[in-house]
Order: C-alpha cells, then sequence, then structure tokens
C-alpha cells in the first residue's frame, strides 16, 4: 500500500479530493493533506509518501517551486499537479520537473482515480523490478559474511559462542559429522584471464553443487583456493560421493581433469580446523598422487577396498547385460560386499542407482529399450530407503529390465535439453536438471557429453549467449535486463562470459551490430 499528499491552498478543495475516492481500492492507505508548500515540505520529511497531487499557483510558495524541492527529499516522488490555468509555461516547467500528468481544474472524480491508479501501477512495476537486485544484495552480503566466518573457523579464531551464533544463523546443525576439502588451485588459478572467469566458473559450480542443496559450504581461504565442507550426516553421502560427483561435473567444464583433497572426518564445527588442516598438509603432496581425489590413509584404504569390489561387480554387470544370470549373481556377490564392509544407506542407495544406470545405459548402446520410466521410478523409491530394501528394489528393476524386449529409443539428453532451452533465465545446474530427470548428476554429466559432444554447463552457456546476441540484435533492453532474462543474476559475470565467447563486451557487440546494419542501409 502507498501514501499520498494533497496539496491545495483551499480547504474545500483539498478536502474534497480526500473524500471523493475509494483509496483503498487504488492501493492507497494514507492520505495527508497540506494547505501550503511550507507544510507540505514538513509532511513529504515526516511522512515520506510516494505520490503527490498539488496545485500549481498558491501563496508563499508555487506549486513550481514545491516540486523542485519535495524532489530533494523524496527522489522518487510521483507529482501530479492540479490547476485551473490552462497555460503553457507552466506544462513545460512540469514537464522539466518530470511531473507524471497534469490535470486542469475542475477534474473529473473518474479522470483523477485513472491517473493516480496509473501511478500506482508504475510504483508495482518499479517494486517489482527493484526486487530481485534487493534479493541479491543481501545474499551476497550474508555469503560474504558466512565466507568470512568460514575463514575464521577454520584457523580457531571464533569463540564457541561465535561457532554457535554461526551455526544457528545459518541454520546448520553444530555437531554434525565434517569433512573439509580443497580444490587443487591448478584448476581455477593458472591461466584466468577474463578478471578470474575460471575461479568464478568453478566456484559457481561448487556453490550450485554443495550449498544451494544443503549438503555443505563453500568458501574462498585468504589466498583465493576454493575450500568445501562437506555435511556427513546420517542420509548424506560420504565425502568422497560429493566429491566424485563435483569434480565429474567440473571436468566437463575445465580443460583439465579437477581434484579434490580431503581432510579427516571430525564431529562438530568446533573441530573443523583438524579436517582443513589435513586437507591443506596434504595439498602440499598433492603432486605425489594421480588420482582425482586424495584422501588420507585409513580412509583411503577403506574406500580403495569396497570401490575396487564394487567398480568389478559393475563391470561385470555392464559387460554381460546380454547374459541375465551372469548380472543377477553379480549384483548378488554386490549385495554380500554391502554388508560386509557395513555400507551406509546413503552410499548403499547411491550406488544402487550407479548400477541401475550403468546397466541401463549398457543395454541401451546395443540396444532400444523403453525403461526410462521405470527407472525414474526407482530412482524415486530409492531416496529414503534404508539399505535392505533398496537392494532388493534394484533387484526387482534389474530383474524386469534384462528381460524387456527391444524397443523404444533413449530420450534423456533429449529431454535435457528441451528442459534447458524452456528454463535459460532461471539458475540452471547439471545437479538440479539431473535431479529432474531423476539420475545422478555425474551419470548425466559424462552422458550428456558422450552423446552431444559437448559438457552440459558448456551447452547451457552456449544457449544463453546466443539468446543474449539474438535480444542485442533484435531490441533496446540494458545489458543488466538481458543478463537477467538468460539466467545470469550479475551483470558482471555475464559481460566476461559473453566476451569470453564472443570476443566482445555486450555493449561492443550490440554496436558493431548496429554499425553494421546502418553501413549496409
Amino acid at each position: 500500500m502507498y501514501q499520498i499528499l494533497v496539496v491545495d491552498d483551499e480547504q474545500m478543495i483539498r478536502m474534497g479530493i480526500k473524500r471523493a475516492l475509494a483509496w483503498n481500492t487504488l492501493g492507497i492507505n494514507r492520505v495527508y493533506t497540506a494547505s501550503s508548500g511550507k507544510e507540505a515540505l514538513e509532511q513529504l520529511r515526516e511522512h515520506r509518501p510516494q505520490i503527490m497531487l498539488t496545485d500549481i499557483y498558491m501563496s508563499e510558495m508555487t506549486g513550481l517551486e514545491l516540486i523542485e524541492a519535495a524532489k530533494s527529499i523524496v527522489p522518487c516522488l510521483r507529482v501530479l499537479v492540479l490547476t485551473g490555468y490552462d497555460r503553457f509555461d507552466y506544462a513545460r516547467e512540469c514537464l522539466r520537473l518530470h511531473v507524471e500528468d497534469f490535470l486542469l481544474k475542475p477534474i473529473d472524480g473518474e479522470v483523477l482515480r485513472e491517473s493516480i491508479f496509473r501511478q500506482v501501477q508504475a510504483l508495482d512495476e518499479l517494486q517489482q523490478e527493484s526486487r530481485p537486485a534487493q534479493l541479491r544484495a543481501t545474499g551476497l552480503q550474508e555469503q560474504m559474511r558466512l565466507e568470512k566466518e568460514m575463514r575464521a573457523l577454520v584457523r580457531r579464531k571464533l569463540s564457541e559462542q561465535e561457532t554457535a551464533d554461526l551455526c544457528r544463523r545459518n541454520r546448520f546443525d553444530c555437531g554434525q559429522l565434517l569433512q573439509a576439502a580443497v580444490l587443487v588451485p591448478e584448476l581455477y588459478m593458472e591461466q584466468q584471464g577474463a578478471n578470474g572467469f575460471r575461479a568464478m566458473m568453478a566456484r559457481s559450480i561448487c556453490i550450485s553443487m554443495v550449498d544451494r542443496q544443503g549438503k555443505g559450504v563453500t568458501f574462498a581461504d585468504s589466498d583465493g583456493t576454493i575450500i568445501l565442507v562437506f555435511f556427513l550426516g546420517e542420509n548424506a553421502e560420504s565425502g568422497v560421493e560429493q566429491a566424485e560427483s563435483l569434480t565429474g561435473v567440473l571436468a566437463d567444464d575445465f580443460d583439465t581433469a579437477p581434484r579434490i583433497v580431503l581432510g579427516s572426518c571430525e564431529k562438530g564445527f568446533s573441530n573443523l580446523y583438524i579436517s582443513y588442516n589435513d586437507a591443506r598438509m596434504m595439498l602440499q603432496d598433492e603432486k605425489t598422487e594421480f588420482c582425482s581425489i586424495v584422501q588420507t590413509v585409513p580412509d583411503r584404504r577403506r574406500e580403495t577396498l569396497f570401490q575396487d569390489v564394487y567398480t568389478e561387480l559393475k563391470g561385470m554387470m555392464c559387460a554381460n547385460v546380454g547374459d541375465t544370470d551372469k548380472v543377477l549373481k553379480a549384483y548378488a556377490t554386490f549385495c554380500k560386499a554391502v554388508d560386509s564392509y557395513n555400507l551406509s544407506a546413503a552410499n548403499t542407495r547411491r550406488c544402487c542407482l550407479e548400477i541401475a544406470s550403468s546397466v541401463y545405459y549398457s543395454i541401451l548402446t546395443q540396444k532400444s529399450v523403453e525403461n526410462g520410466e521405470s527407472l525414474n521410478a526407482l530412482a524415486q523409491s530409492l531416496t529414503h530407503a534404508v539399505r535392505a530394501d533398496a537392494c532388493e528394489m534394484t533387484r526387482m528393476y534389474l530383474t524386469k529390465l534384462l528381460e524387456q524386449g527391444s524397443h523404444g529409443v533413449h530420450d534423456l539428453v533429449s529431454a535435457a535439453r528441451r528442459y534447458i532451452d524452456a528454463h535459460l533465465e532461471e539458475e540452471l545446474s547439471v545437479a538440479s536438471i539431473a535431479s529432474s530427470l531423476f539420475v545422478t548428476p555425474n551419470y548425466f554429466s559424462r552422458l550428456f557429453k558422450r552423446v552431444t559432444g559437448e559438457g552440459c554447463n558448456e551447452y547451457i552457456v552456449r544457449k544463453r549467449i546466443e539468446k543474449a546476441k539474438s535480444l542485442l540484435e533484435t531490441t533496446s533492453l540494458k545489458t543488466g535486463r538481458i543478463a537477467m532474462m538468460v539466467g545470469y543474476r550479475d551483470t558482471n559475470y555475464f559481460s566476461l562470459a559473453f566476451k569470453k565467447h564472443t570476443g566482445q563486451s555486450p555493449t561492443q557487440y550490440r554496436e558493431e551490430i548496429r554499425r553494421n546494419t546502418t553501413e549496409v542501409s
């Protein structure tokens, strides 16, 4: 709801206007009045209304003088002028002062109502346009504060109370199991160019994959190194699993294979510094490692033992999709390994879905199948399944899949493309798209690149740049507005991405297009 100030030195006119309209139906809940310019300025300072209706000819101070003074108090004030003088010089001055409407006395009530209604609509539109910017500013401030506190936390510079406040404010479980990780800087620190575009892109992907899914926190250390903190709750993925998903997506967007160094698993935010220091220490020696995920020795041994068994069995299943008995026998051995290694429910669900997806894809490379919907249904069923139920549901799915005849075609990538093209203005990520298709981000990312020849994020950026180029060529919209329309919330980030793909800034591109068009015509 808005407020309006009515200024006229005749009381009858002031009160008549105040009583003439049903203000609430117009979106106005306060109507103030003033009999002079001086009184009007006092009301403006005290109440700061969004709309002012004023007469031009008044004693002491004219309406035009009032408007000029009022704009210095309320810069965005929308002004309507009411006068009994139909004079050109008045109209000209009103235009100079950016008056919204010029109304002649005696004013018809319906004309006045329509004029005020237009101002309310304009105010609503301005409010809608400014809301995203306000939200972005608030979100940026909160992110900067969180990162500053996380840097202090891992250096043991936060008190116990400050740590508790950090967790409460961000709704973190203060005593949960955590694991710090370092994204090896060679991925984004070398050959940056374009004002750190690679670092911004890497950090953006991490935030999308980790922070926005409630799986942890991403922050930049004092030297610019990207640090991740994985949350390892009862039903959460392990740090290795989260790191694998992240490296799978990052690999599609960067020329070099990404690497992540994992610290130890520690209980509670107050002990996070131990995991952080472990990861930082191992980072110094990471050049002797050749795997994409670098872990502490105990974690590495346990993980290696199970991963060796799991990888061998999954490979055996995929290699024998033509022999149902062999696949189901290998799967039964996998279920026994799950019990032997006491695998968590979350890890079991992840492995089951990967096996189902991998076997499905292996069959797909040999023949057409029509089990995409069943795979989606399995993914939904696995979401909260306990370990034994996850194994049984996956066994039933594999049995049905292996016995199915050859028909249908794979439409996963086609569905992803259609989804991306229809939602370019929204926040898109491999994780969110994969979730909508009920497959794991890592599986979806690799499948997309194998089928299309380009990474999913690369495809998203390319389509956004193509749409931006079209808008720059065919409209006069501002760069900031175009950035929002193609899914970029940060105009500077959009400009960097646009220049990286076209060699020109958005403004330079538009100027060149218009210059070429002018020369042709």
